[in-house]
């Protein structure tokens, strides 16, 4: 492997390492708005100048590639002065209306003026060229041409990730500005990602814009919960509330990539009202407000009666493909281990046909659940029933008479959604005796004779097991208003009255529990399951 030296530091790298690529190993950072990770490299904004010993000019580190021996300068008074010019010549023609700017407080032209630039302009502003500003891309992006500095990302993002092609240049010379064909909208369902990839203010998200400054948000590391891709991303949050979901790059899932259905599937939390206390169906038939202990403590007796007059195959386990490992691990071992119950299922659809069947060639799946490998793996899948609609035949049938269920909403609706919802009431009100954990409230709820308040996605930390068999950690970034649990939490509760020993105060205790005793699980590290995740043993 060559070794070079950058700034004095001695780095050893990998064959067809670039330049840039080797400073960011040494964490050096070298100036740029065109190059990206995963994108083709374009060298066309001429930020990221290097000298090299024994190369007569400077060299785009972006393009060049490290070689044994060689010699790098970063910040001399050579390459300061060049990339100072550069900057100027960027901003000759640049609006400079930061304080009206989304992308104020995350732009690169900022930051890079402050570190290289700090010139006076000598352009008259009669002078400058003006462009096309609050252009409507679509559903999901707003142009200002103003602000391009012509990077190529958007351009190469349509033309080599999505191949769409959509982006173009048009005109000449300092008149060129970026745009659509014909002004046609980007529709595409990854539209989003190009905000995301732009250095400058030229494209914003029209979900957020203006709706907070980024100094404002604090910033958590999550998976989506869109789909069975489980992507890594970032929530960007303040006071309870989420504004936007950004990605992460993970080159093993997403690389830095997200769909405009992930995205924007956290709006989903904030539609239709929450379910705030526990509640237990009387004698009248009416369900009232109960305090934990209460209901925990009457979930467990009622279950252990129904046990001992009618045997433990009378009791279904329903889990959620929604919820996490934690979740699905301490639901079992109540089940199982205290109860004795034997039948377990989590498909109210086809779950486990689709967690793995892509909708697309780049992210989604058509499974848009982010833990259904998750279920699969925790033995959560019945051959008897066969889904729940074989759950429910045997409850109309008297063989099931109570069931245990975890239910949470898709983040990403599909057409079969309510079909899947409409069987898990049905399962419902086909069992005399029924546990719901939810998030939302519905109609059917009023049918279940105990319903438990639960946190959804963003609001526990835990970990998720995507298509491919990876575990990834997501943390908790909002608190919601209510007496509400993590699902983990719930059954950690009914362990405990139901007189086992318990250890778990939380989810990361839980989860090296999981990976000491479930086998797909074993031997799986917490910090394993970081960035970009620990992939389980196919059993």
């Amino acid at each position: 492997m060559p070794k070079l030296t950058i700034n004095g530091q001695e780095i050893e790298v990998e064959p067809g390492t670039t330049i840039i690529q080797a400073a960011q190993v040494a964490g050096i950072e070298i100036p740029h708005y065109c190059y990206h990770p995963d994108l083709p490299v374009d060298g066309n904004c001429r930020m990221c100048l290097v000298e090299v010993e024994r190369m007569p000019k400077l060299a785009i580190s972006c393009a060049t590639l490290a070689t044994e021996g060689m010699v790098v300068h970063t910040n001399n008074d050579r390459v300061k002065e060049s990339v100072r010019g550069v900057l100027e010549f960027l901003l000759v023609n640049h609006p400079v209306d930061c304080p009206v700017c989304d992308q104020a407080g995350e732009c690169r032209l900022q930051d890079y003026y402050m570190v290289y630039g700090l010139h006076t302009s000598e352009i008259p502003l009669e002078m400058k060229v003006r462009k096309q500003k609050v252009v409507d891309l679509g559903p999901m992006v707003v142009l200002d041409q103003e602000r391009c500095v012509l990077c190529s990302r958007c351009i190469r993002f349509f033309d080599h990730v999505t191949h769409t092609g959509e982006m173009q240049f048009f005109g000449r010379g300092d008149h060129v500005a970026i745009g659509t064909f014909e002004n046609r909208p980007l529709d595409n369902p990854y539209s989003g990602n190009v905000v995301d990839i732009c250095p400058v203010g030229a494209l914003t998200s029209r979900d957020f814009r203006f709706k907070c400054r980024v100094w404002f948000l604090n910033s958590t590391d999550s998976v989506c919960g869109g789909c069975s891709t489980g992507c890594s991303m970032r929530i960007d949050h303040r006071d309870g509330t989420v504004f936007r979901l950004l990605p992460r790059r993970n080159p093993e899932v997403n690389k830095s990539w997200l769909c405009d259905e992930g995205r924007m599937s956290f709006h989903e939390l904030a539609a239709g009202e929450r379910v705030r206390r526990p509640m237990i169906k009387g004698r009248d038939g009416m369900q009232a407000p109960v305090v934990w202990e209460e209901a925990v403590r009457s979930v467990d007796s009622k279950l252990k009666e129904i046990r001992d007059n009618h045997g433990a195959g009378s009791i279904l386990g329903f889990a959620s493909p929604s919820a996490t490992n934690e979740a699905l691990f301490l639901f079992k071992q109540y089940m199982a281990g205290q109860v004795g119950v034997t039948r377990f299922e989590f498909r109210a659809d086809s779950e486990d046909k689709s967690v793995t069947e892509q909708e697309d060639n780049i992210l989604r799946r058509v499974d848009k659940h982010p833990n259904s490998m998750g279920a699969i793996k925790l033995g959560l899948v019945s051959k008897e029933f066969g889904g729940i609609e074989g759950a429910i035949e045997s409850a109309r049938e008297g063989k099931l008479r109570a069931g245990v269920i975890i239910y949470f909403k898709p983040l990403v609706r599909r057409p079969t959604d309510e079909e899947a919802e409409s069987r898990v009431a049905e399962l419902i009100r086909a069992v005399e005796y029924s546990v719901v954990l939810a998030a939302h409230k519905t109609d059917w709820l009023a049918e279940a004779s105990v319903v438990l308040p639960v946190t959804a996605w963003s609001e526990e930390n835990g970990s998720y097991t995507n298509y491919q068999g990876r575990v990834q950690l997501a943390r908790r970034a909002v608190t919601p208003a209510g007496d509400m649990r993590p699902v983990w939490q719930v059954f950690a509760l009914l362990l405990a009255v139901s007189g086992a020993d318990i250890s778990w105060s939380t989810a990361a205790d839980v989860f090296e529990s999981l990976t000491e005793t479930e086998p797909a699980y074993r031997g799986i590290t917490y910090d394993e399951a970081r960035l970009p995740g620990a992939l389980v043993a196919d059993i």
